[in-house]
């Protein structure tokens, strides 16, 4: 009956950190070059559950079936009904009937994630676990068969399977949690204004600014001219080119698609465009700005798009999208309020039956 009522509350919790990004999103479906946020959400772990008196023998192997290995290039995707697999996670350790993995970075066998370009990364994934703990491949040829056995250069090291007793019933979970929010940097739609001072990236890339806090990283190519001459965002601060901030002395203003700056035909600077490879530890830090996580080191390639000379860059909020997801959170939000609302009744029902007694 608790666990029920954690559930819902850890639901509607979710939930609301959900329904703020949405809005967040929808409420800047018109600023100038905003990429929308999404909420990752996790479930606790899964827990085993026993029967009352259940045995604790271990079930007989010979009625094990196996499991569905599935390999796809570096990653395996693998599925069973004859027993566990289990992730070893930061509340702790999660049974599954299915799991992905692929080798990480340290050699370890780590459930992962697909980035915006459908690249493999299990930065943020959950160790795989063995019989015998973390599995070790580091460099070796990986295979797994239909046993479950992980085999490194011919060798079988472990196995992904953990069979359990027939007192065992299934799993149980305590709810869902909010993981992490991360940014969506897919392009918007590039829109042509007429204006000289206005830039758009076509590709990956951003433009740098000086702030007081240090060099930030944007989308928004909304420029002007500040009474300096030095070419600004709407918030005052300065652009930077090669050669620091830049400052614009002429008539006639163009970009090329280089980011080469040319006054009245005369080349005085170029943009210092940045392509960020590690997106995911970029952060929103106010006025359409992107900051590097704290701790985390910037990693970086030439930059390969486009500058296009009057145009901006919209933001990439589908409206439709998130007005459906919204309703679909207001729905998923009042079915876990009447939840609450029914668990609260029974209870109050059963103290008050028991105080009759």
């Amino acid at each position: 009956m608790l666990r029920g009522l954690y559930t819902a509350t850890s639901a509607m919790t979710t939930n609301n950190k959900k329904l703020d990004v949405v809005t967040n999103n929808i409420a800047n479906i018109n600023t100038t070059g905003y990429k929308k946020d999404l909420v990752v959400s996790e479930t606790f772990p899964e827990v085993l559950i026993k029967k009352i008196a259940g045995s604790n023998d271990m079930m007989d192997t010979d009625f094990f079936k196996g499991v569905e290995v599935v390999q796809n290039g570096n990653t395996y995707e693998m599925k069973t009904e004859g027993g566990f697999f289990r992730t070893k996670t930061p509340l702790g350790i999660s049974y599954e009937k299915a799991v992905n993995f692929a080798v990480n970075e340290e050699g370890y066998l780590s459930t992962y994630y697909r980035d915006q370009d459908g690249n493999i990364d299990t930065s943020a994934g959950y160790q795989v676990l063995g019989n015998r703990g973390p599995i070790l491949v580091g460099n070796g040829q990986l295979e797994v068969n239909d046993r479950g056995q992980v085999m490194v250069n011919g060798n079988i090291v472990d196995n992904l399977v953990m069979i359990t007793p027939p007192g065992i019933i299934g799993t149980l979970n305590s709810g869902v949690r909010l993981d992490k929010i991360e940014t969506n940097h897919e392009q918007g739609q590039v829109y042509e204004t007429d204006n000289k001072m206005d830039l758009a990236i076509k590709g990956r890339g951003f433009f740098q600014v000086e702030t007081p806090e240090g060099v930030r990283y944007t989308r928004d190519g909304s420029f002007k001219l500040n009474t300096a001459g030095e070419l600004v965002t709407d918030e005052g601060y300065r652009v930077l080119g090669i050669e620091g901030p830049i400052v614009i002395e002429g008539a006639e203003l163009a970009v090329s698609e280089r980011g080469n700056i040319l006054v009245d035909g005369e080349y005085i600077d170029q943009l210092n465009m940045i392509e960020i490879v590690n997106l995911r530890d970029l952060r929103k830090d106010g006025d359409n700005l992107y900051r590097l996580e704290d701790g985390m080191e910037l990693e970086s390639q030439p930059f390969r798009g486009e500058i296009l000379q009057g145009f901006l860059e919209g933001s990439n909020v589908d409206s439709v999208k998130e007005m459906v997801e919204m309703i679909t959170l207001f729905r998923n939000y009042e079915s876990n309020q009447r939840m609450i609302k029914a668990y609260d009744d029974t209870l109050q029902k059963t103290v008050n039956d028991i105080g009759k007694v």
